[in-house]
Formats: C-alpha cells, sequence, structure tokens
C-alpha cells in the first residue's frame, strides 16, 4: 500500500512541475516579446524625436579657460603731489588756504613752486590776498580758467611707474546655434558668456579706454560677468540667378575674428569683415554675390554690408527732441573675394562710417565728473565744475554729437606653403572731423575733436604645420599701427591690433585631443608709440612726450602679455 501510494504521489509531484516549467516558459517567452516590443518603441521614439530636433537646430560648444600675467612698464600718470592736489582742489570745496597748509606740509618742495606755475599760466587773481588763486580755490573753473588749469598741468612731468596684474583667471563660454530649412534658408547664432574669476558685474572702473566701458559693441568680447548674451543671430537666403548665386542676411552680424585670425584662434574663419580693421558687435544686414561661375575667378564674391553703430532715436536723450544734432551712425561697406582657390586668397575690405558720434551708450564707474555750463549758447562751455566719484557710482553715458566721418581700407592675403599657414595684411583710415564735441570731459581735457589725419597699419603672422613629435603649431605675428591710425577693435583676443606702436606675438597650439580639445601657450609685447590707441577724439601724443595732462588717466607704454589657455570645442 505504501509503495502504491508513494508511486501515486510522485505522478502527482512531477506532473505539477511539468505545468509549472510550462507555464514558467510562456511566462518567459511573455517577458521576451514584451522586451522587443519596448526596444522597438524606444528606438523609435527616440530616432524620430533625435530627427526632429537636429532637422530644426543644432548646437555645439565651445569652452575655454584662460590665465593672464601681465606687467605693465613704465605707465605714465599723475605724479604723488598732483594727484594729491587734484583730490584737495576736488573734495568739494577747492583748494583753499588750509588745503595749500596741509599740502605744503607733504610736498614742501612743490608748494614752493606752485606760486611761480601758477604765475606761468596766468593764475594770478588773489581778490582775497591769501595767496591762493581764485581759480583754484572754487571747483568751478571758468573757460578760460580751465584752460589756464590745463597749461599748468601740461608744465608737469609725469610719473613712471611698473605695475602688473600676475594672476587673471577667465571663463569663456559659447553655445554655437544653427538650423536650416532647406538648401535657400538657415539661420546661425552664437550665445557668449566671458566671465572674469572672482567678479560678476558688468561695471567696470574706467581707464580711459572702450573697452573698460560696457558697451554694444563689446558684450561678451571682453571679460564681465556670468550673463549669456546673444554675440550673433542672423538669417541667410540664399538663390541663384543663372550662374550669379547670391546670398541676402539680416541680424546681429559676425562681425570679430574675421580673416586673419584664424591662426591665432587656431581655427576656421569665424566672421565676416577682415580682422584687421573691424572686430565689434554690430546689428546690420549683407548682400552677397558668387561671381566665381559667372566669371572663372577662384573664389570671386562681393558682398555689401550695413551696420548700425549708434541708435539715437530711441531711449535718448535726444529721442524726441526734432532739433537733434546726434543722429543715427551708419557704416556702410563691401567685402571683395578677389581670389580663392583653398590654398590661397585675396580679400579687400573697404567701410565708411557717416555722422561718428563723441561715444556711445554706455555704462562705467568714472574717477571724476565734469559739468559745464554753456551760458552764451555758443556751444563752447564757459564754466566747468569738477567733481570726484568716490562712492563709486555707475554712470550710463551716451553721444553728445557727431564729430565726423570715417573711412578704413584692408587688403589681406592668405595662404598655406609647404603647410606653413601664412597671411600679410595693409590697412588704412582716414578721419573727417566735422564738428566739435559737446561734452564737457571732452571739451575740459581738450579732446572735443576727432583727430584728424590718415593712419597706417601693417599685420604679418605664420604658423607652423604640425611639429614633430608632440605634433603642436607654432605661430608668431607681428603688427604695427601709425600715429593716426583708427580701427574698430573690441574683442579682447584682437585689442593689439588698435595699438598706435609696435606689438609682437608668439604662440604655440598643443593638442590633447585632436582639435577638440587644446592648450595654447602664448607672450605679447606691446610697444606703445602714441597716446589714445583705439580712440578717435582727440590728437593723439607721443608717449614719451606726454604730460600730466595727458595723463589724468593712466597711459601705459609698454606691455609684456603671458597667457596660456584651455579650450574644448565641439
Amino acid at each position: 500500500m505504501k509503495k502504491l501510494l508513494s508511486i501515486v504521489l510522485g505522478v502527482l509531484l512531477a506532473s505539477t512541475f511539468a505545468f509549472a516549467d510550462s507555464e514558467l516558459d510562456q511566462l518567459r517567452k511573455q517577458i521576451a516579446d514584451l522586451q522587443t516590443q519596448v526596444d522597438t518603441m524606444n528606438k523609435f521614439v527616440s530616432k524620430n524625436t533625435r530627427h526632429t530636433a537636429t532637422d530644426k537646430l543644432s548646437i555645439s560648444a565651445e569652452f575655454m579657460s584662460r590665465l593672464d600675467s601681465t606687467q605693465y612698464k613704465n605707465v605714465r600718470a599723475l605724479p604723488d603731489w598732483a594727484s594729491d592736489f587734484m583730490s584737495l582742489w576736488m573734495d568739494g570745496s577747492g583748494f583753499s588756504v588750509s588745503d595749500y597748509g596741509a599740502f605744503a606740509s607733504k610736498y614742501p618742495a612743490e608748494a614752493s613752486q606752485l606760486p611761480t606755475m601758477f604765475g606761468l599760466v596766468g593764475l594770478t587773481t588773489d581778490s582775497n590776498s591769501n595767496g591762493v588763486p581764485d581759480a583754484v580755490e572754487s571747483t568751478t573753473l571758468s573757460g578760460t580758467d580751465a584752460e589756464k588749469i590745463g597749461k599748468l598741468f601740461g608744465m608737469v612731468t609725469p610719473k613712471k611707474y611698473d605695475t602688473n596684474n600676475d594672476f587673471m583667471l577667465t571663463n569663456r563660454l559659447r553655445l554655437r546655434l544653427s538650423s536650416k530649412v532647406n538648401e535657400n534658408l538657415s539661420f546661425s547664432g552664437r550665445l557668449v558668456m566671458f566671465k572674469t574669476f572672482g567678479d560678476s558685474t558688468p561695471f567696470h572702473f574706467f581707464n580711459g579706454t572702450m573697452g573698460s566701458m560696457a558697451l554694444d559693441a563689446n558684450s561678451a568680447q571682453v571679460p564681465t560677468d556670468d550673463s549669456l548674451r546673444v554675440e550673433r543671430a542672423y538669417f541667410v537666403y540664399r538663390n541663384s540667378i543663372g550662374d550669379v548665386h547670391w546670398h541676402f542676411s539680416f541680424g546681429r552680424r559676425p562681425a570679430a575674428y574675421g580673416y586673419g585670425m584664424e591662426n591665432h584662434e587656431n581655427a576656421v574663419l569665424g566672421g565676416s569683415p577682415a580682422g584687421t580693421i573691424i572686430q565689434m558687435n554690430f546689428d546690420g544686414g549683407s548682400l552677397g554675390f558668387d561671381l566665381a561661375d559667372l566669371t572663372g575667378i577662384p573664389g570671386l564674391n562681393v558682398k555689401f554690408c550695413y551696420g548700425q553703430g549708434y541708435e539715437g532715436g530711441y531711449g535718448t536723450l535726444n529721442s524726441m527732441n526734432a532739433q537733434a544734432d546726434v543722429n543715427d551712425v551708419h557704416f556702410f561697406g563691401a567685402i571683395v573675394k578677389l581670389f580663392d582657390n583653398e590654398d590661397y586668397k585675396v580679400i579687400y575690405n573697404w567701410a565708411h562710417g557717416y555722422g561718428l558720434t563723441d561715444g556711445f551708450i554706455g555704462t562705467a564707474v568714472f574717477p571724476f565728473y565734469v559739468s559745464g555750463s554753456d551760458t552764451n549758447l555758443d556751444g563752447i562751455y564757459d564754466n566747468y565744475t569738477i567733481n570726484p566719484n568716490y562712492g563709486g557710482f555707475v554712470s550710463r553715458v551716451e553721444p553728445m554729437s557727431e564729430v565726423g566721418n570715417i573711412d578704413l581700407h584692408s587688403i589681406i592675403a592668405q595662404g598655406y606653403t609647404f603647410d606653413f599657414s601664412w597671411f600679410a595684411a595693409y590697412s588704412m583710415s582716414k578721419t573727417d572731423p566735422t564738428n566739435q564735441s559737446a561734452n564737457p570731459m571732452y571739451q575740459f581735457m581738450g579732446m572735443d575733436k576727432m583727430m584728424d589725419g590718415t593712419g597706417h597699419s601693417i599685420w604679418l603672422g605664420v604658423m607652423t604645420p604640425e611639429l614633430p613629435f608632440l605634433g603642436g603649431k607654432l605661430g608668431v605675428e607681428y603688427n604695427h599701427g601709425t600715429k593716426y591710425w583708427q580701427p574698430f577693435i573690441l574683442t579682447y583676443d584682437a585689442q593689439k591690433l588698435a595699438t598706435r606702436g609696435d606689438v609682437y606675438e608668439v604662440y604655440y597650439h598643443q593638442p590633447i585631443v585632436g582639435n577638440n580639445f587644446f592648450a595654447t601657450l602664448g607672450y605679447i609685447h606691446y610697444d606703445y608709440e602714441y597716446t589714445n590707441s583705439g580712440n578717435y577724439m582727440g590728437e593723439p601724443v607721443k608717449i614719451k612726450d606726454a604730460t600730466a595732462f595727458n595723463t589724468l588717466m593712466p597711459v601705459v607704454d609698454k606691455v609684456d602679455q603671458f597667457y596660456l589657455k584651455m579650450t574644448y570645442r565641439f
């Protein structure tokens, strides 16, 4: 009996296990089928989602971390006694008798010379006979006395000193956007953050250069804060008429890092205008014609360009003034690619600026303010008042006058010879002053007219092919600008091209992950010859002849700059 029960129980258990194995197999098969369906759906959804997204917009990124170490040599500025004299004068009560006493106790030699200096420039009126001329007892100066004060500081030799910024780190992020509807219509854009380590404000102390102001023209081109700004955004429409291919474009232009900057940036062409004369942001348009097929000349292309440097009728003092003498600033130009067979190319660029103003809309922290009153309305200030900006307050400034026109010409040749990448450029600028600035600071400082002259520039560069063993590339560049050389260069990487003097640069690009991640080690030596590089207001002065009056803002003579960049680009 027990044997029979054992047999029955065994049969039942075997049947149960067999049934369970069958269900498990079916379950496994169902799971496998479901997994296949899920994978198929995922693949379908991902492919279509990705396809839809990339059809509309493509994004690529570039990120650069940069270390600069800069040494300034033979900087000219007010001597200490003159700087303290100015401080006492601008403290709200003028240079009083008590100020004179404090000044004499610290600078006895200079204090003993002051009466003679006052006499030499005609500051002799002393109505209360206290030994201090009336003009310097007040912070308000008549126009005549302002000229005498200018002569007074013009007799003073500026001090010379060295200073440095040994360690400055910056980050620059670029997000490139591109979209293409079809072969005729496309869009390009670039968003940029250019930030200084330990700083996140766009408002900097004014050092006498446009680069120290927050302007539309240099937005995202110089280190400021962590804001992501629109550097470029424009559409391009292309079509053809027979063998003539033409395109039309409008928007915020690719106006920086143009022809000549390829070696320096270790990149292909980044902007439209020749890098020799224009590297700044502006909004505008272009109409181009590709004539290569029509003429048989390789690469022959003509592009007419328009840009606006200043909008005078919106958000400005004169926006509702029908009699305003400050209008919009317009630029027109042409970029002609005379020849381009991929190994060699020649480009000519012309630009004309109409009705340039005595500045642009911008913000900065100014060391002092000069205000004026024009009592007889002849356009010349009769009295000036100078106030220090001890609080570090931010000021918004805008143009007050149109001051003239400018023409720019540049021709640049580029090529590859024995795998060496080289370029050579000659450029010329011609200013045409037409009016006097109504800005009281310019009038007080004698910089109220556009300089009148023709400037010249040369720029040469060569870069090796990949060197043995390390695979890096070594580049050298030289540029020279004359007294009246005046381009529009407001990018941090290219500011040397505005120099009135000589600049030497050497750099080495070392690939780490090909061209997607590379290091650049470089050195630049600036040897300025004239003041006010990059500024068309006021007559340039030889650095060696500059007086204290020319150096109310420090003037740099020589600069040594070392830099190291790590660039990710994909």
